[in-house]
Order: structure tokens, then C-alpha cells, then sequence
């Protein structure tokens, strides 16, 4: 453990020594919203091979749990964001909300939300909402984390080494990287990616078919979008292919294609907030985003939002595996504005 997380730890073990719910009550608590942000929800093969991605189900539903009885009040991400700029947010507010729109949303995630009546955004990324398939990327470094001989004789791809080395995540990460600079060198789609990731899966003796009949690493389908903007959820912008491109007039039109099929599937309108994927974020993209007629926009980066913070640059708490119960406490009460810690980084989730 570093002496930075020592220290941390030392100020988590005494409560901040006392500070945590005095600052909870505090006006100063009162005019910042805690926005929570979370990927996945899923079980041991996702959270498995992605621990950074996937919480597991029994995690996410104590951090719930924690929320229910810390007395906080959890807003809408819209409503927050309007009583923040008011100066009326209610005590120790906290926003929910989900990155891609993952197919175990609405098994793992909206059942725990719904017991205790907690509103919550969902950022989707419509490509493979409408190509029902395994996300590339992710389901390449599955098959590799799964596979059952850690080095493998290549017979089949030319452009890849003789020998396939799995031993070790930076290998694994090495390859992954170079398959997928092989299919955009060649500017494959998204169905030759997955034929790709089928051919692969051959060459592993990896069942791709069970793999994909079990949904895993896909996102929801236009019907369960439907289904949760049904039920409550807010669903809102994350592009169309979860990229942000540096031409103004495609950036515009991702963001353009993404509103018009979420507004298909749901049938809302004016949805405006945004989500940068992959927590990019370049000063160029502000003004893009305010033409596209976006409200909001939420970044990678830990913290607490303040009526006086951009709009189009606001942080969140990246809940992950790391975090212990008591770190994720401090942030709702506000201590960890007050704790030392490292600058957070972005993820490099992309899923297309």
C-alpha cells in the first residue's frame, strides 16, 4: 500500500476525526452534487476478465444500500444539474448514473434502483444497441483471459506473431492492441470485427457462439432501452459509436445520430445531456457540444459538481472495485473533497 493510501486509510479509520459528519451537514455539502458513475453490473465472467468495468452485483447493491441509509437525497441528473445552478439543492445530494447502457442494466442494475426509488441516467452508445454482438475489444481480451493454454501456436492469422502469448496481461494487452490496429488499418465493420473475433475464437477453441447467446459484454437492445425509459430511467447521450472525433461536423453528427435513435427507441425529447466516452475531453468539443444543443456534460474526473464549475467539464465519482465502503462514504459525505489523493485518469473503455 502507498504512504498517500496509508494516510487516507488512518484518516477513513477515525471518521476524519470527525470532520466526515460535520461536513455532511454542512451548507458546503448542500451546494455540491455528487454524481455517481458506474459501467457494468455483472457477474464473475464480465467483472472477471474487466474488474475496472463490471462492479459485481453484490457490490453495487451495498453501495445502494449505503446510499439509502447515509441520508442522502438522490436526484435526477437533469433536476440536480437545475437546482444546483439555483442555490436549491436539497442535503447531501447524489445522481446516479451508467456509461454505454450495458446489457446487465436491467438485471442487475434497475431492480436495485427500483427497490429503493432511486432515479438514475443511463449514457447510451447506440451502434451495438442496434448490432447485437460482443463489443470487440472486450470480447477479444475475454477470450484471452479465458484461454485455457497461456501460449499458442498461430496457424491461422499471418499478421500476427508465430507464437500467441497469454502469461501475462501486458501480453495479452499487446496483442489486443495489435489486432485491433489491424482492423482499423483496414477499416473493418462491425460485422467483419465480429467475424474477426469468431475466427479467433476458433483459433483459441473458444465456444463464440454460447458466448454470444449469453450476452456477454453487449449492450441493451432498442426493446430494453424502451423498456427502462419506460420504467423511469433517463436515457441520454454517449454518441452514436463512442467516439468523439476531432472534425467539428462529424463530432456533431455523432452526437446528432445518437439523439435521434435514443428519441426512436424512447420517444423523449430534448435529450441533451452528454457523456464524453472514454472521458476524452479537448476545449474544441465545448462549443461542438453547445451547437448540438447539448445542457450538460460529464467527465471521468473525481469530484463533486458546484454551481460554479463548467457545465460542459463536470466531475463524478468513478465507483470502482478499488474503492472501499468507507472511501465511497466519505464521498457522499463530502471528506474526500479533503482527503489527499492522485489525479484521477480517464478509462480507456471504448467500446467502438
Amino acid at each position: 500500500m502507498s504512504a498517500l493510501r496509508q494516510i487516507k486509510q488512518a484518516l477513513l479509520a477515525t471518521n476524519g476525526l470527525g470532520l466526515a459528519s460535520l461536513i455532511a451537514h454542512s451548507r458546503w455539502r448542500q451546494q455540491r452534487l455528487l454524481i455517481l458513475c458506474y459501467h457494468g453490473i455483472a457477474d464473475g465472467e464480465e467483472n472477471g476478465s474487466h474488474p475496472e468495468m463490471f462492479l459485481p452485483p453484490e457490490t453495487f447493491a451495498r453501495r445502494m444500500e449505503i446510499v439509502a441509509r447515509s441520508g442522502c437525497k438522490v436526484v435526477g441528473l437533469g433536476e440536480g444539474l437545475r437546482l444546483l445552478q439555483k442555490g436549491e439543492l436539497p442535503a447531501r445530494s447524489v445522481a446516479i448514473t451508467f456509461d454505454d447502457g450495458w446489457a446487465d442494466f436491467p438485471r442487475h442494475a434497475f431492480p436495485v434502483l427500483q427497490r429503493h426509488g432511486f432515479p438514475a441516467t443511463v449514457y447510451l452508445t447506440t451502434y451495438y444497441c442496434l448490432f447485437q454482438r460482443p463489443l470487440f475489444r472486450f470480447a477479444l481480451a475475454h477470450m484471452m483471459w479465458k484461454a485455457p493454454s497461456k501460449v499458442i501456436d498461430n496457424r491461422t492469422f499471418e499478421w500476427l506473431p508465430r507464437q500467441l502469448d497469454f502469461q501475462s496481461e501486458a501480453s495479452r494487452n499487446a496483442l489486443l492492441w495489435q489486432i485491433d490496429g489491424y482492423a482499423k488499418q483496414q477499416n473493418l465493420t462491425g460485422r467483419q470485427k465480429d467475424n474477426l473475433a469468431a475466427a479467433f475464437a476458433g483459433a483459441l477453441g473458444f465456444d463464440y457462439s454460447t458466448f454470444c447467446e449469453r450476452r456477454l459484454f453487449q449492450l441493451m437492445n432498442p426493446d430494453e432501452v424502451a423498456a427502462m425509459a419506460r420504467a423511469g430511467v433517463d436515457i441520454q447521450l454517449h454518441t452514436h459509436r463512442h467516439r468523439t472525433p476531432l472534425d467539428r461536423d462529424r463530432f456533431v453528427a455523432e452526437i446528432k445520430q445518437n439523439r435521434d435513435l435514443i428519441s426512436q427507441m424512447t420517444g423523449a425529447d430534448g435529450v441533451s445531456h452528454f457523456c464524453y466516452p472514454s472521458g476524452a475531453i479537448r476545449p474544441d468539443f465545448v462549443p461542438w457540444l453547445k451547437e448540438a444543443g447539448v445542457e450538460s456534460a460529464t467527465t471521468c474526473l473525481n469530484g463533486l459538481a458546484t454551481r460554479n464549475g463548467d457545465l460542459f467539464l463536470l466531475p463524478r465519482l468513478l465507483d470502482q472495485y478499488r474503492l472501499t465502503d468507507a472511501e465511497f462514504e466519505s464521498w457522499l459525505t463530502g471528506l474526500a473533497e479533503f482527503l489527499p489523493r492522485r489525479k484521477s485518469e480517464p478509462l480507456d473503455v471504448a467500446p467502438e
